[in-house]
């Protein structure tokens, strides 16, 4: 069970795009149980799963609805593949005020996060890109955000000026685990060069920040991801969902790479974990010294 974040303070880089797919991953590879929570009012996830209907087809079954009892824990919830449910977020700005004014709200969401969190095996946030006070509670309460960077010259600024966040929020750096570098073209320039400086930044954070997190290969752009976004399907979809055989074939090379990622994360938590249990401190065993009665 874990709470896991995709963030940039920039719009556009794809993390509604990624979290969708890295939930499919688990439901469809791994075969685990997941929740998409939406914490931006857009609901775009319930897009990229081909479920727009959903966010419309009531207005009475949002998170803010769970939240004052008006609605129960299943009854917010939306299937859109097998094992993998989204919830929505009717104002995020709304909910942020919330946040502020009212302490209680706060905890409320909290104990709604830990009774999914028990109940599935991961939970997954998705944010808007702006700041708000919604965000900066959720990312602190996440085990591990996953960085998401286009490689531009405005996606460079925006990891800095994600990092700073982080700082300014004192949100603990350390929750940051991975860095995704999006949106490379093989036959340009500037995303070499802008992948070059994000490794150099994400270095120099590390020595001046304490920052340690996993450069995960980079996911490439390609018109196919908006293809089939725009058809309301996924990489880790069936096969036969596919209409044409150029569908089928290009979606194969975007899941392989997408493989190729989730395989380094995988390859990273074994290593986090036996490193974990390394450190435990084994338990000394209390042996009892009894004499039998005579």
């Amino acid at each position: 069970m874990a709470i896991i974040s995709t963030y940039c303070k920039k719009g556009g880089v794809g993390k509604t795009t990624f979290i969708g797919y890295l939930a499919h991953y688990l439901t469809e590879v791994k075969k685990k149980t997941v929740l998409v929570i939406s914490i931006d009012d857009q609901n775009s996830i319930f897009t990229l799963f081909g479920r727009q209907d959903l966010v419309t087809a009531r207005n009475d079954d949002y998170l803010e609805y769970l939240m004052v009892g008006q609605r129960t824990f299943d009854e917010v919830l939306h299937e859109v593949r097998e094992n993998l449910y989204l919830i929505k977020t009717l104002n995020t700005d709304a909910l942020s005020t919330e946040l502020i004014t009212k302490r209680p709200t706060e905890k409320i969401l909290f104990n709604i996060i830990d009774v999914y969190n028990e109940n599935f095996d991961y939970v997954l946030l998705d944010f808007p890109p702006s700041s708000c006070r919604a965000t900066e509670v959720l990312l602190d309460y996440s085990d591990r955000i996953i960085l998401i960077i286009s490689l531009d010259s405005m996606g460079i600024d925006g990891f800095i000026n994600t990092i700073q966040f982080f700082v300014d929020q004192d949100i603990p750096i350390s929750k940051i685990q991975y860095i995704l570098p999006n949106k490379f073209i093989a036959n340009r320039r500037a995303p070499k060069d802008s992948l070059q400086t994000l490794d150099k930044q994400a270095k120099e954070f590390s020595r001046t920040m304490g920052l340690n997190a996993l450069i995960l290969p980079y996911f490439s752009e390609k018109s196919t991801i908006q293809n089939i976004q725009t058809q309301g399907k996924t990489p880790f979809d069936k096969n036969e969902v596919f209409e044409t055989r150029y569908d089928l074939t290009e979606t194969l090379k975007v899941r392989k790479e997408l493989l190729g990622i989730f395989k380094s994360v995988d390859e990273h938590e074994e290593k986090l974990s036996k490193k974990a249990a390394a450190q435990e401190q084994p338990q000394e065993k209390v042996v009892l010294n009894l004499k039998k009665k005579k």
